[in-house]
């Protein structure tokens, strides 16, 4: 179950837009961290920006990216604008060192797979084999008959796999105990073969905070912690079960053809819940009340201060000075961030999510 020098524990599923990077680019520290970067197909050059914005990550760390549909071509494109200068080629971190692990699908045509074998030679990353999805829970009987095929394709064994799980949106208790039920037989099945780590991925965030009311405390549970021990409990002896999630985003990406004004919010993850903070925007100084909330954080007794994260200093300079985080992206930044870190802390000292 190695991966890289450290056993893979936590898979955050992120869309590749700037706010999910920002987040990625000011983690504490990626001991243990497999990102799974999704190239945004709806965005026009959603690859390249991407590959852009992936220049910002620390040297020597491995990214998996999925290109969706696109497959190869959308990989392709983001290894091709890593590789040469441009936007960030002053960056402090050097260029070209970063190592990307290709998801995998077993729908994936022929020249998807071939350069995907490239990449994997030039990496020696292996690959990151995705079941199921947003629309479909992982088809077992599918797998097993489509598997062996993919493999011999690739010319690669199970060991050489990172295999994930993806059980997509799990919003209420009732919708975790129906994923279990479907999860743990996936869990049997996994077993037969030495994966090189299996994961299970979901997300509990809601598609829309546009219900919740301005100017309250929001507590939402974290129900894709309840859906992990459901099945982990139930892994075969000798199997670990890693953790993946959609961190403070709903699974899909939600698009439409106009756009509104997001009013200031944060979401914000302490132990197994969010705190989802609304204010509506000042009439004046539109952004302004967001520094309400970071004051709202700060002065919260439970808050564990601003070296706990990146978002918590950003958090607590924002509550001081009312300057520097007034855009939509800076918010998602802040909220991804803080779940990565409050995971990956949870994970290292408590073995779970």
């Amino acid at each position: 179950m190695k991966w890289g020098p450290f056993l893979v524990r936590y898979v955050p599923v992120l869309k590749g837009k700037l706010g999910e990077m920002e987040a990625l680019w000011n983690l504490s520290d990626f001991q243990g961290i497999l990102p799974l970067l999704e190239v945004v197909e709806a965005e026009e050059g959603g690859s390249r920006k991407l590959g852009e914005n992936m220049k910002k990550l620390p040297s020597g760390i491995t990214v998996a990216v999925d290109g969706g549909r696109a497959g190869g071509e959308a990989l392709s494109e983001v290894e091709e604008v890593i590789q040469r200068g441009g936007k960030f080629s002053d960056s402090l971190f050097p260029l070209g060192n970063i190592s990307l692990m290709p998801v995998i699908r077993y729908g994936d045509g022929y020249a998807s797979l071939d350069f995907f074998k490239r990449l994997n030679e030039k990496y020696q990353s292996g690959y990151l084999l995705r079941l199921g999805s947003v629309e479909a829970d992982p088809h077992v009987a599918e797998a097993e008959s489509e598997i062996p095929l993919l493999l011999s394709n690739l010319g690669a064994d199970p060991g050489e796999i990172d295999l994930v799980l993806d059980y997509g949106e799990v919003g209420s208790e009732r919708e975790v105990e129906r994923v279990a039920h479907s999860a743990r037989p996936a869990l049997q099945w996994a077993a037969r073969r030495a994966w090189r780590s299996v994961t299970l991925v979901s997300g509990a965030f809601p598609a829309s905070i546009a219900e919740l009311k301005y100017d309250r405390e929001h507590r939402l549970s974290r129900h894709e912690v309840n859906l992990w021990r459901a099945v982990s409990s139930h892994a075969p002896q000798g199997m670990e079960l890693d953790y993946g999630d959609y961190a403070t985003n709903h699974p899909t990406l939600r698009t439409t053809s106009f756009s509104w004004p997001s009013s200031p919010n944060l979401r914000y993850a302490r132990g197994e819940e969010w705190i989802v903070y609304r204010k509506k925007a000042h009439a004046e100084h539109s952004n302004a009340t967001f520094y309400e909330i970071c004051e709202s954080v700060v002065n919260d007794p439970s808050w564990e201060g601003e070296y706990f994260s990146w978002a918590d200093k950003m958090i607590s300079r924002g509550a001081r000075t009312y300057e520097n985080l007034g855009s939509a992206t800076k918010w998602v930044a802040l909220g991804r961030s803080r779940h990565i870190e409050v995971v990956r802390r949870r994970m290292a000292t408590l073995g779970e999510p």
